[in-house]
């Protein structure tokens, strides 16, 4: 899969930018609470055994108008 993730009806979609392990591109996580939800951002999965990441900020927010990191 190259790109970002597709929004999901009904769910938050902010995203959460990672370097990846070698650092030659990005892993993005998605969301997948209900929009406007309270608290921080959640993504769960299984890698040989559940796997939960939360967050705060929202990596579309962090993009100039050229898409481009602003940090």
């Amino acid at each position: 899969m190259f790109g970002p993730p597709e929004d999901v009806e009904g769910q938050c979609n902010a995203r959460l930018e990672i370097a990846d392990d070698y650092g030659d591109n990005i892993a993005t996580m998605r969301c997948s609470l209900s929009p406007k939800h309270e608290g921080p951002h959640r993504e769960e999965f299984d890698n040989n055994g559940p796997v939960i990441i939360t967050w705060i900020s929202d990596a579309r927010n962090e993009k100039d108008s050229n898409g481009s990191h602003t940090k």
